[in-house]
């Protein structure tokens, strides 16, 4: 297998971990932020938050493993790839640094959620601090965003 192909495996693993986080991600969105959800939790019939921080701590070991494989590569193989080669691998690594920032910052702002639904009335943390959270979130999915839509345009030295 060429340096290339290589690369080209690493990238329909990223891929894979995209499209498991973009499930979940919806999921959690589906269920927690709509008025249906809404209506539903005022019943106690709503899907409680400590199930939607269990599935997005599901997504540490994935990007774990994939930051892994990255890292793998790279103290391996990057010295013999070519420039343009190494430009997309970079751009790669990259990407999936940002994906890895979007994961942490999903499961802090759901354990920050878990910890809110326990008690309505005195509960200890604010909605200042929960639009944070968000914030944060919404900062680290335009950040991934932008990288990817660069990956995708010079996809073309790989696929």
């Amino acid at each position: 297998m060429n340096y290339k192909d290589q690369i080209k495996e690493l990238a329909w693993t990223v891929n894979e971990g995209l499209s498991i986080y973009i499930a979940i991600h919806n999921s959690i969105f589906q269920e927690s932020y709509t008025l249906m959800s809404f209506i539903k939790n005022l019943f106690g019939r709503g899907v409680p938050m400590a199930k939607f921080l269990e599935h997005a701590e599901k997504l540490v070991p994935i990007w774990d493993s994939i930051q892994n494989k990255i890292d793998d590569f790279k103290s391996t193989m990057y010295l013999s790839l070519s420039k343009d080669e190494k430009c997309y691998f970079d751009l790669l690594a990259n990407y999936v640094i940002a994906l890895r920032k979007t994961v942490d910052c999903l499961v802090e702002r759901q354990k920050y959620s878990e910890i809110g639904s326990r008690s309505f009335l005195n509960n200890p943390l604010s909605w200042k601090a929960f639009i944070e959270k968000e914030r944060a979130y919404k900062t680290s999915i335009n950040e991934y965003l932008t990288i990817g839509q660069q990956l995708n345009d010079m996809a073309q030295i790989i696929f």
